[in-house]
């Protein structure tokens, strides 16, 4: 599975070595969003994201988790975000909101959260290039995931292999929320395309080897195969990373 890791779990004080030492092996970096509205919290801004762009050529994947996001596409799609996610319940017309993020250039994401039915990311295949599965509710983190995570995965994959876009667009599938050794390998046999991991990463001894761990988790194709089950080239340590070796 592919890994954009989640820089808000990494060392803030000192996110270019986070940046600098992952940007070979990870697929991107995930940056959250906070408003202090949609979640009771400040997080991350499009300064930052303009800092990064300087940094680094890794993909940028921002997470608007915000009052109003389409007061903020421009500003970030300006500052260098490769890919941008909104979620329905903060946008008048979650449609026009994605299709505003492609028509900067930008990748559209649309966040599923986890009382919200798969239908709903169905209905927007057409106008989203990710649809980001909230495996915890949003603007937490060190939470378990939702045990319905990898159903609903592969609810989704199944309805993207069944035609589920007119334009041919097809959404990533994504998970963000309780990314650990014991949720990562449900998510890839039920079809994830990826997953946004956080501590797993930067609580491991070694951050490299744990993205190429979750690069190296067997895929399945969403057909009923997400529970529990089978073995994982890893164990799971302290604080739920990977043992490598």
């Amino acid at each position: 599975m592919e890994a954009y890791v989640s820089l808000w779990s990494a060392d803030l004080l000192d996110l270019r070595a986070a940046v600098d030492g992952l940007a070979e092996v990870a697929d991107g970096f995930h940056l959250d969003v906070f408003d202090g509205h949609a979640v009771p919290d400040l997080l991350f801004g499009p300064d930052l994201v303009a800092a990064l762009r300087a940094r680094t050529d890794a993909l940028l994947d921002v997470h608007l988790m915000v009052a109003h996001p389409d007061d903020w596409i421009d500003r970030f799609a300006d500052a260098g975000a490769d890919l941008i996610t909104v979620h329905a319940g903060a946008c008048p017309d979650v449609r026009t909101t994605l299709r505003t993020i492609r028509s900067r250039g930008v990748r559209a994401g649309l966040g599923l959260e986890t009382h919200e039915a798969t239908g709903h990311a169905v209905a927007h295949f057409d106008d989203a290039d990710r649809v980001l599965v909230m495996g915890t509710v949003v603007g937490v983190k060190g939470c378990e995931q939702d045990p319905a995570t990898a159903a609903r995965v592969e609810d989704l994959v199944a309805a993207r292999s069944d035609g589920g876009t007119r334009s041919g667009s097809i959404p990533r599938i994504v998970v963000d929320g309780g990314i650990r050794t014991h949720t990562a390998p449900a998510l890839a046999r039920a079809g994830a395309d990826g997953v946004v991991p956080g501590s797993l990463v930067f609580g491991a001894d070694d951050p490299v080897a744990a993205v190429r761990w979750l690069h190296d988790l067997p895929a399945g194709d969403g057909a009923g195969t997400g529970g529990p089950s089978g073995d994982t080239k890893y164990s799971p340590s302290a604080g739920d990373v990977p043992s490598i070796g």
